[in-house]
């Protein structure tokens, strides 16, 4: 009987210590799920905080009226100043990102990481071009040689050959970026040729040795820029070159650096041609940004060359920031889907395999 009793008392003890056993279990479960959720909630914030920060930073620098008739070209190099500073501001946050999956217990986050890292260097790139981009501002007027203070008569002035270059070589390092992460870019229509002459639209832009230029020149660049296509003339910025020397033969199929950096001609009328509308475009914000470049001035009319190159600026920074603000949304959905896919698992440090996707709801803005 003592036996049997005693055999009775050692299985009741084994199910105690087992049902304690398996609610301990349980318990630790449970600690480690609810520590798990907690984890993708700070993720989940973070992330948002990462979209905000950067619609805010960009919505604010956005291009497209980023500079005035009056204004200096150091306006631009601000703009892009602020366009840095966005993108680095987002970095820091991405940053910041990687150290709060890297944390996460419970979780395999190892896709993640791979994306964030994957979009930093995208924004290390950016920052990059930017910076590059600003370095090669002027500090003159937008439309220096144009107004009261420049002499009537005097002749346009090739802008700065290594100031061109540095530009063209940032756009085509954005685009590119951009094309990489998949964004599309449209080139837009680049619009007919533009006759060279020493009356025509190209006389305000390139000039012609000791001539002014008329009012009717002017006002005909004016017509030029503003039916040029953003997307066309970013595009021919990308693609253009700059002279190799001074280039002063007749040319009537100039494209927008060779426009930008060509000294007036002693002779001839066709020198100042444009390939397509969107080169002589983008030939006068490349003249109204870079450094060393003048228009051709005339006694009266300097508002309409004025409004000529901020027009023709704004066009290139704005579609600019569209191509860069559309990289960067594309590299946060990235991130965005990854993050959707991290998954519980009971090992203490990040899965190999795991049983439990825990979706998280994500804001974007593009």
């Amino acid at each position: 009987m003592r036996k049997r009793i005693s055999a009775i008392i050692m299985t009741l003890f084994m199910v105690l210590a087992s049902c304690s056993n398996q609610l301990e279990a349980e318990k630790l479960a449970a600690e480690s799920k609810n520590t798990f959720f907690g984890s993708l909630v700070k993720i989940g914030q973070g992330f948002q905080d990462i979209f905000g920060i950067f619609g805010n930073a960009i919505g604010d620098a956005l291009g497209f009226n980023a500079v005035k008739s009056d204004d200096k070209r150091s306006k631009v190099g601000e703009h892009f100043e602020g366009v840095g500073k966005g993108l680095k501001d987002t970095k820091i946050k991405l940053d910041e990102l990687l150290k709060e999956v890297t944390a996460a217990p419970h979780a395999d986050t190892t896709e993640v990481k791979s994306v964030i890292n994957s979009a930093s260097a995208v924004l290390t790139k950016l920052i990059d071009s930017v910076t590059k981009l600003a370095g090669a501002v002027g500090n003159t007027d937008i439309a220096d040689g144009i107004g009261a203070a420049a002499a009537v008569g005097g002749s346009a002035v090739a802008a700065n050959k290594d100031s061109v270059n540095t530009v063209i070589e940032g756009v085509k390092e954005i685009i590119d970026i951009a094309e990489n992460s998949g964004v599309k870019i449209n080139t837009g229509n680049a619009g007919a040729q533009v006759a060279g002459g020493n009356a025509t639209a190209g006389a305000a832009l390139v000039g012609k040795a000791n001539a002014a230029a008329t009012d009717a020149i002017l006002s005909a660049l004016a017509a030029e820029v503003d039916k040029a296509d953003p997307g066309a003339m970013i595009n021919k910025i990308k693609n253009s070159q700059t002279t190799a020397g001074a280039n002063t033969a007749d040319n009537a199929n100039n494209d927008a650096g060779t426009l930008a950096t060509k000294l007036p001609a002693a002779g001839g009328d066709n020198h100042n041609g444009a390939i397509t509308n969107a080169d002589l475009a983008a030939a006068v914000a490349l003249k109204a940004i870079t450094k060393g470049g003048k228009f051709t001035n005339a006694a009266n009319e300097a508002g309409a060359v004025k409004a000529a190159a901020a027009s023709a600026v704004n066009k290139v920074l704005g579609i600019l920031d569209v191509i860069i603000r559309k990289a960067v949304n594309l590299e946060l959905d990235k991130i965005k889907e990854a993050v959707k896919g991290i998954k519980y698992s009971e090992a203490t440090g990040e899965a190999t395999e795991s049983d439990t996707a825990q979706p998280i709801a994500n804001k974007s803005s593009n």
